[in-house]
């Protein structure tokens, strides 16, 4: 069987680097549902903003009572008043909260697998990652069930055993987990932590 590395050649350095990049790149979640309402938002204001102004260049001013209410009270507030201030702190906190969910990764429902080629990326979902860990477990001897779960970089396993007790279980569990993570070579590293229950005597 040809692998990826034996069909491209052997990458330099800098190309594992360019591909870890496009790797991220690629599977970072995007922040859709904040941008949406935010822009939502504003056009609303802007358009709510833009027809006022148009009508009362047209000599037919609008009198909408919230709208109109807001502006002679903003006509005649100063910026030292307490009501202004508040008002301005309000804004640059919502301001840098749309900065950070901008700025800061959401969580991802994929994993990237290593390639070290730029032009392959590969993935694989975090369902897909969970059944695969966890039929890895499976297959060491005196497990009846298993239970997997991935957050972030760290992979816990839940193990059921028929056996009463069994000291190096939880050692051949973790070390089939982590053989299964290293065929599949996900990009970053992953810390795996097993738990086992025993059956009662």
């Amino acid at each position: 069987m040809t692998t990826v590395e034996e069909a491209v050649g052997r990458p330099d350095g800098a190309t594992v680097r360019r591909a870890r990049r496009v790797a991220v790149h690629t599977f970072r979640p995007r922040r859709s549902w904040p941008a949406l309402i935010a822009a939502a938002v504003l056009l609303a204001v802007a358009a709510l903003a833009a027809t006022v102004v148009i009508a009362g260049l047209a000599g037919a001013p609008l009198r909408i009572p919230f709208f109109t209410a807001a502006a002679d009270r903003l006509a005649g507030a100063r910026l030292g008043d307490p009501g202004v201030q508040v008002a301005s702190a309000v804004l640059v906190l919502i301001g840098l909260l749309l900065i950070g969910s901008a700025l800061l990764p959401g969580r991802s429902g994929w994993t990237a697998l290593r390639t070290d080629d730029p032009d392959l990326v590969v993935g694989v979902s975090r369902s897909a990652l969970k059944r695969a860990l966890a039929a890895a477990a499976r297959e060491v001897g005196g497990v009846r069930g298993v239970r997997v779960s991935v957050r972030g970089r760290r992979v816990r396993v839940r193990v059921d055993s028929d056996l009463s007790g069994s000291p190096t279980l939880r050692d051949e569990v973790s070390d089939a987990v982590r053989r299964r993570l290293g065929e599949l070579d996900p990009l970053r590293g992953m810390r795996v932590g097993t738990r086992v229950r025993f059956a009662r005597t």
